[in-house]
């Protein structure tokens, strides 16, 4: 039950997600317009240069805020993440510990070696 369940949560996240992709796209955009707005606010000395990029500040962070879907989005592809993770350490666990001690392999294939 409990991994059907997590198959679901996976195949669900991953459909939202994907379905959400040209939103977090536009969010990545919106971010850019950021990062950068404030790398020339920073690095600029004339005042007008300072005004555009704070116009171009002001306008990805509303542009980042009015972008809900992707926020959405990005939680789903978390929650994707957080399954696919959750599966393959699962899947891991059910494997049987071969040999604690790493040298006894090293040892027996050194044997067969030196015959």
């Amino acid at each position: 039950m409990k991994k059907f369940a997590l198959a679901s949560l996976g195949i669900i996240a991953a459909i939202v997600a994907v379905a959400n992709i040209g939103s977090i796209a536009a969010l990545a955009l919106s971010a850019a317009a950021v990062f950068f707005g404030l790398h020339y606010i920073r690095k600029s000395g004339s005042g007008f240069v300072r005004f555009l990029a704070g116009f171009v500040v002001v306008i990805g962070i509303l542009s980042g805020i009015s972008n809900i879907p992707a926020f959405i989005g990005l939680l789903a592809a978390a929650g994707a993440y957080y399954a696919w993770r959750t599966w393959k350490k699962e899947k891991r666990a059910d494997d049987p510990i071969i040999d604690a001690d790493p040298f006894t392999k090293f040892e027996k294939q050194w044997n067969e070696f030196t015959k």
